[in-house]
């Protein structure tokens, strides 16, 4: 790794801040690659990555961000430079700088926060556990937030297994009852690191519907793999049926041939 990287990195003083309350509510779902040392090298790297990461946000600025795959170290720079933010984390394991997050930052000048959370995707979700074939403990993060309207609004935010689709299947059925139970309107999001179609995905379709829906279309792949790999649609936005869709899409920018990700992150402006 270039150490000018990490002198960049390190002394980078760009913010981002909220944006000003209006009518919509704009939501973004983004995994962001996480923190590898050891793997992602050059512009791969999150030193390079991270400044872009924080244009991507800025472009599309969201009421609510949902993020994956969020190490310490990457959620201690997003704290610092987000500003107008306030963060709801819970990792799913302790291992230190390893340990992984779904965080999401909500705008805390629109909304009051009514509760929130952190649970695992598993047959006891209120402590850290997995189910036997999963290659990772697996969670979900919820904010319960009230809009300055008085509208409630509960958000989960998500990154099943990736490796058994069984697996998968099962661990999105946890999250799915706690959707059912959930109050008020409810978006859920995430890297599903599944396709559309895929019986996993199959509560969220019948109880909400996925933001595409609305308008009929698809809008590409949303993992890019840095270019290097088969390029895959596995990032949802699921809205309320009655929600109204403003518009939905994905950003596909490139910073100097560099991809803040190996995700293009979603987004969907909505009014409830």
């Amino acid at each position: 790794m270039n150490p000018f990287s990490y002198i960049s990195y390190s002394l980078l003083k760009k913010t981002v801040s909220a944006p000003a309350p209006r009518e919509d509510v704009t939501v973004v779902s983004y995994n962001i690659r996480y923190f590898n040392h050891n793997a992602d090298h050059g512009k791969c790297h999150w030193y390079v990555r991270a400044k872009y990461v924080l244009c991507e946000i800025e472009k599309l600025a969201p009421d609510v961000l949902c993020l994956q795959e969020v190490h310490p170290p990457q959620f201690a720079f997003l704290k610092k430079h987000l500003t107008g933010y306030e963060p709801v984390i819970g990792y799913r394991e302790n291992r230190g700088v390893h340990s992984e997050a779904c965080p999401i930052f909500y705008n805390a000048a629109r909304f009051t926060l009514l509760d929130s959370g952190t649970f695992w995707l598993s047959d006891t979700p209120d402590v850290q556990s997995k189910f036997e074939d999963s290659w990772h403990y697996r969670i979900a993060t919820f904010v319960k937030l009230r809009d300055k309207d008085g509208t409630v609004v509960t958000v989960f935010n998500t990154h099943p297994d990736y490796r058994i689709e069984e697996v998968r299947i099962r661990q999105l059925l946890v999250l799915a009852d706690r959707v059912r139970k959930a109050e008020g309107k409810v978006i859920v999001t995430g890297d599903m690191n599944a396709v559309k179609g895929e019986k996993s995905l199959q509560p969220f379709e019948e109880m909400l519907k996925d933001s595409k829906d609305f308008r009929g279309d698809v809008f590409g792949a949303t993992f890019n793999g840095f270019g290097e790999k088969p390029e895959e649609w596995i990032d949802f936005i699921f809205l309320p049926k009655d929600a109204t869709l403003i518009d939905t899409g994905i950003d596909k920018t490139l910073y100097d041939g560099i991809y803040p990700s190996d995700h293009f992150p979603i987004w969907a402006k909505v009014k409830f």
